[in-house]
């Protein structure tokens, strides 16, 4: 069944609760264990004289920015997945607040004395003065004048008109991270807090040197600058601090080559950073390039020994929210190959990987982090290459990386150049999937939990100020969330696994009998009583999909213990032969059932090896499943008996960061993730949320639910 719409708060409840008869006489209000996800600032602004809110036990990852609640002095938001307090500024007569059991640290905990003028108490425990004149005084007056000398005495200087604000920006964040390295202050416990003072501080600096510029106090010249800045198409909201959706890391000869030219452009290792976020995007569209198919390669032999043609080469953890060590919880969701921008069929040995706040490249020749990319507050889950011509020309072609998450937005990253240069809001709710057309490089299709399919027009970057057009082409809507989607343009049809099945629609939006809802759905082998721990499952949740022939799909449900593969044109054949009206039934007959974990665990993804027939799957312990499926690319007939794995290569016996990860016996092949801290004392099975196989075959790259990445090496000494 469909998942049920989340919790809404309307003026009626607010009024049944209260028993007021119009909002603004609202002065105490009870929203506690609705299993609200969001909060509408819209009716919240209607109540300019609440004192006391209670938001305890739901489910709020972000607190809305301007609600207007101005003389609001009690606030409880306990008991959420709040990650950050900053927007509680916005309450300056806020003397009392609960918080926890939110996903917090406790630099975000000290913030409020400098957020809060009047708080009194956080949590029932009362604000001490003396701890509170402490906090003003070290990162208070003291550490702004640290932040201010440097300024005056190393930066300030640099800041010209006649830059663009790529450069600034640049600037900017080259100020900040030298200011973190350079400026003591407190203890080493409150280094996260010293760490948010200093931008907070060097950011209000900036600012205000970028205003005195714009009103022509710091040059002899505003009309060229003005001239300039309007000729890159840059606003001034893009060039705000506040307002930049990236945090990049650099090295320190950026500031020379970037005062030099704005339009530097080095390899990858250069690390040159060109940072901009146009307001404006481009006005021209993309040329629609079509790549040439990728030929298919002869399967390859596997060996059913587990360690004949594999080992384990290297294992990180590079998604740790706040670059914490101890962090094994951060669910790291998807990885994908970097395709050959000259032949796309090939991929190069970089991965991307996406999960927490971070996007990260991964070299898995050297085993080394060689980009990552965090956004504050994101949770990443899906992540896409586009390879597109460079501005608009045909000739040269490149790879920009697609990120999306929970904020419903996708993120444009150009790593040859190490630029964040683009976002775009393009779902209500978390953003669960993304795909390329396979015949337009430069259209994307995401899906999400606000239950959508949208296309995108994305044009390329148009240099040196990375302008860029995104147009919305079209829209879906599922029965339930999309987790996976493939495309068949020459059948007209779009396919989406989704949590309630799977499920077909017409592709080509511009007919004139074209539908937004889904004309088809695709019924798989009901399971018998799907239980865990005696509850009931989705017998129809469909996790994951992927092509493995033109003609045939892999398709992966949760419960089911296998893997179907089906034919799509034989089952589409049975279609023409049904004559009703709206939506069509059509029942998939599998022309086989891959061996796969008994495993309850959702969204566990698996992709074919390119140019082979060869699928790779992981699974709920550690383990990666590789199948031989060229016998089945033309079979009509189903196979009668299960197919097992051709290869199995098993998780490694290691030791990370002080935890232990490995088999518990010989006989029991499930390996464990045992860490000494009290939070991971209880055994953790690690779970490979998705697998990634090199063109050549000589990587294999996992990502885990304990925030692991692992790769494995190809024995070049097997033949």
């Amino acid at each position: 069944m469909p998942p049920s719409p989340a919790p809404q708060v309307t003026k009626e409840l607010i009024l049944q609760r209260t028993d007021c008869k119009q909002l603004a006489d609202v002065k105490k209000l009870d929203l506690s264990n609705l299993g609200l996800e969001n909060i509408d600032g819209n009716l919240f602004s209607q109540m300019p004289n609440l004192q006391d809110l209670n938001l305890s036990k739901n489910k709020l990852a972000a607190f809305p920015e301007d609600l207007g609640l101005g003389k609001l002095q009690v606030l409880d938001v306990s008991e959420n997945n709040l990650r950050s307090f900053l927007s509680l500024a916005q309450f300056q007569e806020l003397e009392q607040v609960n918080i926890h059991d939110n996903p917090y640290t406790a630099a975000d905990r000290e913030q409020l004395t400098f957020l809060l003028p009047k708080i009194k108490s956080v949590d029932g425990d009362t604000i001490q003065d003396n701890h509170r004149q402490y906090l003003k005084r070290v990162f208070g007056t003291s550490l702004e004048e640290k932040v201010e000398l440097l300024w005056e005495t190393q930066y300030k200087s640099l800041f010209k008109k006649s830059q663009s604000a790529g450069v600034q920006r640049l600037l900017q964040d080259q100020f900040i991270q030298r200011a973190k390295q350079k400026i003591q202050a407190g203890p080493a416990s409150m280094a996260q807090l010293r760490d948010w003072r200093i931008e907070t501080i060097a950011s209000k600096l900036v600012a205000e040197q970028d205003l005195k510029i714009a009103r022509g106090e710091a040059s002899m010249s505003s009309k060229r600058s003005h001239e300039e800045s309007s000729t890159n198409g840059v606003s001034s909201e893009a060039e705000a601090p506040s307002k930049k959706p990236r945090n990049v890391t650099f090295n320190d000869k950026v500031v020379n080559a970037a005062e030099k030219s704005s339009e530097t452009v080095t390899s990858r290792d250069g690390r040159v950073k060109v940072d901009l976020l146009p307001k404006t995007l481009g006005r021209t569209l993309a040329k629609k390039v079509v790549p040439k198919p990728a030929s298919k390669k002869p399967s390859p032999t596997l060996s059913k020994d587990s360690t004949a043609d594999y080992e384990p080469s290297h294992i990180l953890q590079c998604h740790s929210l706040k670059n914490n060590r101890d962090d094994m919880k951060t669910m790291v969701w998807k990885c994908v190959f970097e395709p050959n921008p000259d032949k796309t069929e090939e991929s190069t040995s970089i991965v991307a990987t996406c999960g927490g706040e971070s996007v990260c490249l991964l070299d898995c020749r050297t085993g080394k982090v060689v980009q990552k990319f965090s956004q504050p507050k994101e949770d990443f889950f899906c992540v896409v290459w586009m390879t597109i011509p460079l501005d608009d020309k045909k000739e040269k072609m490149t790879n920009i990386l697609v990120v999306g998450g929970k904020k419903g937005k996708f993120y444009l990253i150009h790593p040859q150049q190490n630029i964040w240069y683009a976002e775009h809001e393009a779902h209500r709710r978390d953003m669960c999937s993304m795909v390329v057309h396979p015949d337009q490089p430069t259209w994307l299709y995401t899906g999400s939990y606000d239950k959508t399919i949208r296309l995108w027009d994305i044009s390329p970057p148009k240099l040196p100020n990375y302008e860029c057009r995104i147009k919305k082409l079209a829209e879906w809507s599922p029965p339930s969330i999309p987790l996976h989607m493939l495309l068949f343009p020459g059948r007209n049809l779009l396919l989406a696994a989704c949590r309630s099945g799977c499920f077909g629609f017409k592709l080509n939006h511009k007919e004139e009998n074209w539908k937004k809802t889904y004309t088809t759905e695709f019924t798989f082998p009901k399971v018998e009583k799907c239980t865990e721990d005696g509850q009931e499952v989705e017998t129809e949740f469909m996790d994951n999909m992927t092509l493995i022939s033109p003609d045939v799909i892999a398709s992966k449900l949760v419960g089911h213990g296998c893997i179907y593969l089906w034919n799509l044109p034989g089952t589409l054949k049975r279609s023409a032969k049904i004559k009703v009206q709206g939506p069509q039934t059509l029942k998939v007959q599998p022309v086989a059932h891959l061996e796969w974990s008994e495993t309850f665990i959702d969204y566990i993804y698996f992709k074919m090896w390119p140019g082979y027939d060869v699928l790779v799957c992981g699974d709920d312990v550690g383990n990666t499943w590789m199948y031989d499926v060229s016998k089945f690319l033309t079979r009509k007939l189903p196979e009668d008996t299960p197919v097992p794995p051709a290869q199995k290569l098993f998780w490694p016996d290691c030791t990370w960061n002080g935890t232990r990860l490995s088999k518990e016996s010989d006989k029991d092949e499930v390996p464990t993730v045992v860490s000494p801290s009290s939070s991971m004392s209880e055994t953790k099975l690690p779970s490979v949320n998705d697998i990634a196989i090199s063109s050549t075959g000589d990587f294999i790259v996992g990502v885990t639910d304990c925030n692991l990445v692992f790769m494995w090496r190809k024995n070049k000494t097997v033949e």
